[in-house]
């Protein structure tokens, strides 16, 4: 490795592909190209994720990065700190893989190596003792949002409060076809195309998308579209609970894309009627991108870019009626429109990549000094 450059390790345990690894994924896109650093990522042996960040053309490195008691995994990475001479950031993406990171670090003979992580999550801290071994250890904890630091912190861990630093995520500005997704499926210009994208799991609120839209059947000409892995259990029994409504030809189902965005340029209107709290909400803010209006939950994070009735709608969690009256009065009032262009309004000055990218940016230097 070339020791006049930092040398970025990032940890990636999961062995499915979600907001989490595309978090990874855009910023090592962005990073392979800084003079100063290097990349390289270490990763579970995942055909998808590794399928993914091949595409990158940086080094990666398979281990099994199983968790507290994985000393494997804690020896193999000391080793990899080992062949770098100078400065060394890991930075891991949970805190199972943070506290492998720290006990590499220690067992390693490099002195030069700083540990951060990132909290995808909206959990309280936990006090056991391999967390406080993080606590004191880590040198930085990124929160994609401020509701992810404040609900972490409310446990009171044992940690200096100065390490823990609100970094909120941003979305590529990515150009949307208008026509790809009307095209592809045959859709007529005078229908409503409602879109959602992401995991097709009860957490994120599918249920209560198929029950409002239940409600609306023959309200107006309106088309719903799926973009996600639909071959589950889960995602079948969905498939039935739509066709007991009579609805299998308002649904169309497009299964997993790896290009999510060029579907969202045909909709006009993004659901996001997530169930448990989000993080960040990371395919809310790809439909503000695009400058499309979306109907998410006020149970997360979105609170705190969504202002309600402006650059989006919120609606409390489960409430599959509340979803259905906002589709209908969006859809019949045409307000989907403005509310599209001040969320696209709101995203360029506040949730664009390089206002994310330059905070972290920023945070990494303080360790490659």
């Amino acid at each position: 490795m070339d020791k006049t450059k930092t040398v970025i390790i990032h940890l990636v345990a999961n062995k499915v592909w979600g907001g989490g690894e595309q978090y990874v994924y855009d910023l090592i896109d962005n990073l392979k190209n800084e003079p100063w650093c290097q990349v390289s990522v270490v990763c579970k042996k995942s055909d998808i994720v590794t399928d993914r960040l091949s595409a990158l053309s940086v080094d990666i490195r398979q281990m099994n990065l199983n968790g507290y008691m994985d000393i494997k995994s804690v020896v193999a990475l000391s080793k990899m700190l080992n062949q770098v001479e100078g400065q060394c950031i890991i930075h891991a993406h949970d805190f199972k893989r943070a506290f492998i990171a720290v006990l590499a670090k220690k067992l390693s003979k490099n002195k030069y190596v700083s540990v951060v992580m990132t909290r995808h999550l909206v959990r309280k801290a936990k006090k056991s003792f391999f967390e406080n071994i993080v606590y004191r250890n880590v040198d930085r904890i990124f929160f994609v949002s401020d509701l992810a630091k404040q609900e972490f912190l409310s446990s009171k861990p044992n940690i200096d409060y100065n390490k823990c630093v609100v970094v909120l995520s941003g979305v590529k500005d990515v150009a949307c076809d208008p026509r790809f997704l009307r095209d592809e499926y045959g859709i007529s210009d005078d229908e409503f195309v409602m879109m959602y994208h992401g995991r097709i799991v009860s957490e994120k609120g599918v249920d209560v998308i198929v029950d409002a839209l239940s409600q609306i059947k023959d309200t107006f000409k309106w088309r719903m579209v799926f973009v996600g892995d639909d071959t589950s259990e889960y995602a079948l029994s969905v498939k039935k609970r739509i066709s007991s409504f009579n609805m299998d030809r308002n649904i169309i189902w497009a299964g997993y894309q790896k290009n999510v965005v060029k579907y969202i340029g045909g909709c006009d209107l993004g659901i996001v009627p997530t169930i448990a709290q989000e993080a960040f909400g990371l395919s809310v803010v790809e439909y503000m991108m695009a400058g499309k209006a979306v109907v998410t939950t006020s149970h997360g994070a979105q609170k705190e870019y969504i202002q309600n009735g402006t650059t989006g709608v919120l609606i409390p969690a489960s409430d599959s009626k509340a979803l259905a009256d906002s589709i209908v009065s969006i859809c019949q009032t045409g307000s989907f429109k403005q509310i599209g262009s001040n969320a696209r309004a709101y995203y360029e000055q506040h949730l664009t990549y390089k206002v994310f990218y330059n905070k972290l940016l920023e945070e990494y230097l303080r360790f490659s000094e």
